[in-house]
């Protein structure tokens, strides 16, 4: 590889080189706040490129794409590469489409259409079409929730949910990081090699799980995944074309019919085998009876079902991702520690990492805002709310979430101003800050033990910085009078109310 050529891959990649920090970068497009998945998809296809990655955040809800940006039949194209799609939580940020007419190649939620080195992390990606609806399930109904076609794609943390052909692959070089993916009758299926780690594999369906069609080395590869769904006796897969396909070490919490594999569609299959798998309970499962030979067209193949330590050794992601770039996405899906927040006085600040592109902000669990510097103002929340704080990876993915700090009227300079009283009459309550010019302010007033008594919120300041706080009903005493604003240093002073 060139020169050149390492640069831009390390720069399609957005990796570090150890003892470098990552450059701190704000989410390029927040959906609901910068505009619709519309505006994100045209955004992206204008400044993504491999020196600048695209990240787009959604923030926990449903996203409607196939009404928004689908074709007649809800199929969503997108076409840029270098491109993150971040979700708050895998569970409860749910893109989805609902396609009309079935079909492997027209019904995706989406279709990433000769897109390279996309990035996928806690978010779910749903085909409503018949999804949920058992009585549909032994009818034929393709409805794929994603179908890509590029490649270095990474999935971590992310759930597909239909029925026929869920996630259908077109040659891509795949990594797939926990998560899961649901469906009935080859909800796994199509070319290319694809790795799933400690992804969740759910059968609706007595039916094949898998159905490659592979072309490359390798095909699909299963390690430490966990099988579960609502049948039993249901085959591992079943040859699409020349399938390559092995599950290593997999947890099999609901088991298939004892000969594991079916009968081939298209031609025999090339390798189909486990190795060291087990129950629910831990326990090595019997594959003495796994299918060992398949016919199609005549040709008969025999194939050995059951890997030894050295073949299933083969196995492992460099050796089936790595390719002649050296590729490792286990290394991108790496997530940044958990930063430690606390309250300062008028500000909210957590540590600093290195390996954080940003951080980003919640408020009672809710998306508030995505920052490049370990801190922000306390008057940009409320006194009462609960934040926390997620550091994002050079991929865009958020760690997981700080420590939650209920949010106090941040009288933390109080002592300083001590010496300073401004006297005000109980009949005219009016006291000035400076230096906040047309910015709204957020004004605290607490007794000297530094409770909170009272708040006016977005008071909008006089010419000369002059707020009344006549609506708080002040009593004759001391108090503390705290002014914060985004973008601004709180400043406090103390004052007594005379008669």
């Amino acid at each position: 590889m060139t020169s050149m050529g390492m640069t831009l891959w390390l720069a399609s990649l957005a990796l570090v080189p150890p003892g470098f920090a990552l450059t701190k970068k704000k989410f390029d497009f927040v959906v609901g706040v910068n505009g619709d998945f519309k505006a994100a998809m045209a955004a992206a296809s204008q400044s993504a490129s491999a020196a600048n990655r695209f990240v787009i955040f959604f923030p926990d809800g449903e996203y409607n794409i196939g009404g928004l940006t689908g074709n007649a039949n809800q199929m969503t194209t997108f076409t840029t590469s270098n491109v993150s799609f971040v979700g708050q939580s895998e569970d409860k940020t749910v893109i989805y489409n609902k396609s009309k007419d079935e079909g492997i190649s027209i019904t995706a939620t989406l279709y990433f259409n000769k897109a390279n080195s996309i990035y996928l992390q806690d978010l779910s990606i749903m085909n409503r079409a018949n999804y949920g609806d058992p009585s549909t399930y032994n009818v034929t109904g393709r409805h794929v929730a994603v179908m890509e076609q590029g490649n270095q794609f990474v999935y971590k943390n992310v759930r597909l949910l239909s029925t026929q052909d869920t996630y259908y692959t077109k040659g891509t070089r795949t990594y797939w990081e926990h998560g899961q993916i649901h469906g009935t009758t080859d909800f796994i299926c199509g070319d290319g090699d694809v790795f799933f780690k400690g992804v969740q594999l759910y059968e609706m369906k007595k039916s094949a799980m898998v159905a490659p069609q592979t072309s490359t080395n390798w095909g699909y590869v299963f390690d430490e995944c966990v099988i579960d769904g609502d049948v039993t006796d249901f085959n591992l897969g079943r040859s699409w074309g020349t399938a390559r396909a092995v599950f290593l070490r997999t947890t099999m919490k609901k088991l298939p019919a004892a000969a594991g594999w079916g009968d081939p569609m298209n031609s025999n299959p090339k390798v189909f085998a486990e190795y060291k798998s087990v129950t629910s309970s831990g326990s090595l499962i019997d594959l003495g009876n796994r299918r060992k030979s398949y016919t199609k067209d005549g040709v008969t193949v025999n194939l050995n079902p059951v890997l030894s330590d050295a073949e299933a050794g083969k196995y492992t992601v460099a050796g089936v991702l790595g390719g002649s770039d050296n590729w490792q996405p286990q290394n991108l899906t790496k997530q940044v520690a958990a930063p430690v927040l606390k309250q300062e006085g008028s500000k909210l600040t957590w540590n600093d990492d290195a390996d954080a592109l940003g951080w980003v902000i919640f408020k009672n669990g809710k998306y508030q805002a995505n920052v490049i510097t370990p801190s922000v103002d306390a008057g940009s929340v409320a006194v009462g709310d609960m934040v926390t704080v997620r550091a994002a990876n050079a991929m865009g993915g958020l760690g997981a979430a700080s420590n939650a700090v209920k949010v106090a009227a941040p009288t933390g300079l109080v002592s300083s101003e001590r010496g300073s009283v401004r006297r005000l009459s109980r009949s005219h309550q009016v006291v000035g800050f400076s230096g906040f010019g047309m910015s709204p302010v957020t004004i605290f007033i607490g007794n000297l033990a530094g409770n909170v008594l009272g708040r006016i919120s977005d008071a909008a300041l006089g010419a000369d910085g002059a707020v009344d706080l006549a609506p708080l009903a002040l009593s004759p005493g001391f108090y503390i009078a705290t002014a914060t604003a985004s973008g601004h240093a709180a400043q406090v002073v103390k004052i007594q109310i005379v008669d």
